[in-house]
């Protein structure tokens, strides 16, 4: 399979193709029916593709491409399915430590799948690439048929919860029952929401940087700093364990302050997502400037700064996007999702133009647009963000 640079690339962003084609309407189709279900349909359909990815190899180049946009295409609806089961199962006061617990398996997706596949591609007792597909897919279809059995879209579905947890949680959680009706959906109010406004600039924000780092971060450490592979693989991996232990601090501690009546949610939530953005801007900005190849080690601490002080945005903007409108969580987490791919596209797009016309200063220009998007972003929602549920939440179009 002796395929081209340009036939590569297109393989590898295939899923994001797809995922962009449906991510429109996935967060509508959440709303509407059960997230639960779509969730594991599309968990299925990316496991036996993923399963069969080495039989389409050997079929054709196009075949397999046309595979990966249909996992994509799944894909899109993962997000606003977590998001509305967030909304429904668990109370307002809880959402923060919830959304730091789950996102978190982002990082550990991130940093672990790649290394267990070099392991699993240099085993010669599982004869190499094809088997990274296979246990992959087999452990998809493993976690489907668990979150078939276990999981429901609502508490009182559920065989697994007892009648007391039930009541409580019924009496606490403000998910509406109905659905929303697309004829009454306050889309204007929505489009002209400033906690939504904030939300969305967030998403792109912290997209933008998250492409960045993971795209191009080993290329930075390669041609500006000069590091061995060997110390790559350290600085890479730094900034995502620093988020996993800021995340199980950070979550938690955002909560009790807010339950224990010192400040509201929304002010704990602004002082987070300003530690996210101001914090992270800070560190993006110290990245492009003070690391050097006469001294490189700098930038690890840097990175580890800037991987705890990142963790904040879950505890900021990603809350609010859990409970400024519990109906229309599916799609609000679409809308996030979608900002957050055209920020990668941003992205990807800037460090492709820039190395294109050879500039000596490229990576100070694209660590700098990163933190200056971070800074505005943290101060849309100082002024703002809310956690607090919005008029038109329950379809209402005016105050």
């Amino acid at each position: 399979m002796a395929w081209t640079p340009s036939q590569q690339s297109f393989l590898l962003s295939s899923s994001f193709y797809g995922s962009f084609a449906t991510i429109f309407i996935s967060g509508i189709i959440i709303d509407q029916f059960s997230p639960s279900r779509i969730l594991s349909i599309g968990l299925i359909v990316s496991a036996l593709l993923t399963l069969a990815a080495p039989f389409f190899a050997d079929i054709s180049y196009e075949v397999l491409v046309g595979s990966r946009i249909l996992i994509g295409m799944g894909e899109s609806f993962i997000n606003p399915a977590i998001n509305m089961l967030a909304t429904r199962w668990f109370p307002t006061d809880e959402k923060t430590t919830l959304a730091a617990l789950y996102t978190s398996g982002l990082q550990f997706a991130a940093g672990g799948a790649s290394m267990l596949a070099a392991q699993i591609c240099r085993s010669t007792t599982l004869h190499g690439w094809p088997a990274i597909f296979y246990i992959f897919g087999a452990v998809t279809l493993i976690f489907v048929v668990v979150w078939f059995v276990f999981v429901n879209d609502r508490p009182s579905e559920s065989r697994w919860t007892s009648e007391a947890e039930k009541k409580y949680l019924e009496e606490c959680i403000v998910a509406p029952k109905k659905k929303p009706s697309l004829r009454t959906s306050p889309w204007r109010a929505l489009a002209t929401s400033m906690p939504v406004h904030s939300i969305m600039l967030c998403s792109f924000a912290f997209g933008f940087s998250t492409s960045t780092m993971q795209a191009y971060l080993p290329t930075y450490l390669r041609e500006q700093l000069g590091l061995p592979v060997e110390k790559i693989g350290l600085y890479t991996l730094a900034p995502f364990v620093a988020q996993i232990i800021a995340k199980a601090i950070c979550g938690p501690l955002t909560d009790y302050v807010a339950r224990k009546g010192i400040v509201s949610l929304t002010t704990a939530t602004k002082v987070a997502q300003s530690m996210g953005s101001l914090g992270a801007s800070a560190a993006l900005m110290s990245f492009a400037y003070f690391p050097t190849c006469e001294n490189p080690s700098t930038a690890l601490p840097i990175l580890i700064v800037y991987g705890s002080v990142y963790a904040g945005g879950v505890c900021g903007f990603y809350t609010s996007l859990l409970t400024i409108s519990p109906k229309y969580t599916g799609t609000l987490s679409a809308l996030s999702q979608l900002f957050s791919m055209l920020a990668s596209i941003a992205s990807s797009t800037l460090v492709t133009t820039l190395t294109s016309m050879h500039l000596a200063n490229k990576w100070p220009i694209i660590f700098g647009t990163a933190s200056l998007l971070q800074a505005a972003a943290g101060l849309h929602y100082m002024f703002c963000g809310s956690t607090e549920k919005q008029y038109w939440s329950d379809g209402n179009h005016s105050k």
